[in-house]
């Protein structure tokens, strides 16, 4: 018994224990929230509303944070951290992010995507073009599809010129 006690007294040092247990106990309430929200409307059999992304989002999150439980109880001890290898990721992210949000209601949704994801890609340190291109289309695309295809989530067109090619594009 006082081996065990010790275990997870280890555990508990470094947050390898409590900081999953912590998402996956505020994972489970939000999760029941998803499912009380009101369907918009069926597609045959498969019903797809307002609860299909948070649903698949605090699944994976649990999932993820049963995952990370299960690593640190088998480890059983307090690792050190590695060292991040480019620090300055973290404000190049927050740069971009708040200029998409600046620009995204002026660029239009479906314009600003594609350059938004190469732009980030390319200064984070992706060089080969087939990665850069390939990355681009592909998860351009899947938003496209997705958000105001899919889920008819009106996102913003943009004004003047990006309003008309995204009115071209869907």
């Amino acid at each position: 018994m006082k081996r065990y006690r010790e275990k997870l007294e280890k555990l508990g040092r470094g947050g390898e224990l409590i900081i999953p247990l912590l998402l996956l106990i505020a994972s489970i309430p939000l999760f029941y929230l998803a499912t009380k929200f009101e369907v918009a409307f069926g597609m045959g059999r498969h019903v797809v509303g307002p609860d299909f992304v948070p649903k698949v989002l605090l699944g994976m999150m649990m999932a993820l944070s049963v995952k990370l439980i299960y690593d640190a109880v088998k480890k059983g001890g307090v690792t050190e951290f590695e060292k991040v290898l480019n620090p300055q990721n973290l404000w190049i992210t927050l740069g971009f992010t708040l200029g998409y949000v600046v620009l995204l209601e002026i660029v239009g949704f479906v314009v600003l995507t594609p350059i938004w994801i190469a732009a980030y890609m390319y200064t984070i340190g992706v060089r080969r073009w087939q990665w850069l291109v390939g990355g681009t289309c592909v998860f351009s695309l899947f938003l496209i599809i997705v958000f105001p295809v899919l889920m008819m989530v009106p996102l913003p067109r943009g004004v003047g010129i990006f309003r008309m090619i995204s009115l071209l594009l869907y």
